[in-house]
């Protein structure tokens, strides 16, 4: 739809993994935290949409005091989720403990440009997904385009140690690997943020816990037809 950008998707084939599921709908203030109950959550794949309280974009559009940082952020340099900007950061924290010392969140930053235009951030802050200290844990994503009368969506992949996240149906695709060393098996969490300084967000998602996908070696004889080929 934008004619610029390789759309990065799963495979049908995932949707077969999953197992039951549950429906969101929540609103959530600035400067919110709420845990999600889907019991365990080291093994999920979720769908969500995101929008942006008309008011309180109106409101921060039309603030002349409201700083115009569309060009100078950037995922990477910007200090991950835990700096709150007017219109984000706001997603989900995945492969979470309880007490949030261990997480990876991934979220939208919206941010006003100079002519009151809005660019969209998609990003995954991996700095806190382990307390181990011999991990690598960068935070990174870009720009994605959200077209007119857009919400925004993404859909995360959670597989115990990797979290793979695409931003509206694909146009950005952030894969990571993570080493938690206690939000594991069915001490992972799930939480749902909004750290944004004034703006409401209205979350509408699904979460499906998921299957192991029981991938089969080949069988002797195949490996031996093979080789004769």
């Amino acid at each position: 739809k934008t004619g610029k950008n390789l759309v990065q998707w799963p495979v049908e084939e995932i949707k077969s993994l999953r197992l039951s599921s549950k429906q969101f709908d929540l609103e959530v203030g600035p400067g919110s935290v709420v845990p999600v109950d889907v019991g365990s959550a080291a093994q999920l794949d979720i769908e969500a949409e995101f929008e942006i309280n008309k008011e309180s974009l109106d409101k921060i559009l039309g603030n002349a005091s409201v700083v115009a940082e569309a060009e100078e952020f950037s995922c990477e340099k910007s200090g991950g989720s835990t700096v709150r900007g007017a219109l984000g950061p706001f997603g989900f924290s995945v492969l979470a403990t309880e007490s949030l010392s261990e997480q990876t969140p991934v979220y939208f930053y919206v941010a006003k440009g100079k002519d009151s235009e809005l660019k969209t951030f998609f990003c995954t802050d991996t700095s806190r997904s382990s307390v181990a200290n011999d991990v690598v844990k960068p935070i990174y994503g870009s720009v994605v385009p959200v077209l007119k009368g857009e919400k925004l969506t993404m859909r995360i992949l959670v597989d115990h140690s990797i979290v793979e996240a695409f931003g509206q149906g694909g146009r950005t695709c952030i894969t990571s690997r993570v080493y938690p060393t206690t939000a594991i098996y069915g001490a992972a969490k799930l939480f749902l943020f909004n750290n944004a300084l004034d703006a409401t967000v209205t979350a509408s998602f699904t979460v499906w816990q998921m299957n192991s996908a029981f991938i089969h070696p080949y069988s002797d004889e195949a490996v031996r037809a093979l080789s004769r080929t």
